[in-house]
């Protein structure tokens, strides 16, 4: 059976949405820092000890360039 080019569109488009949800929400639940992510049937177990550490160890440091207005207004 042959479809139309309009329904092709259409359920590309669809498939497309539908894989973009879900690599957002992989994403979200890596950058989470869960250890336990449930979706439905699917159930992931991460071990988010060594990234605790490791974000403990190495803060995100701040822009330098912004820490001091009066600074940067200096003639």
């Amino acid at each position: 059976m042959y479809m139309e080019s309009e329904q092709q569109v259409f359920y590309i488009t669809i498939a497309s949405m539908g894989v973009a949800m879900i690599i957002a929400c992989m994403k979200f639940g890596y950058k989470s820092k869960c250890s336990e992510v449930s979706l439905g049937c699917i159930t992931i177990k991460r071990n988010v000890e060594i990234e605790t550490k490791y974000d403990m160890a190495h803060p995100i440091e701040e822009d330098e360039t912004v820490a001091d207005p009066k600074e940067n207004n200096k003639v």
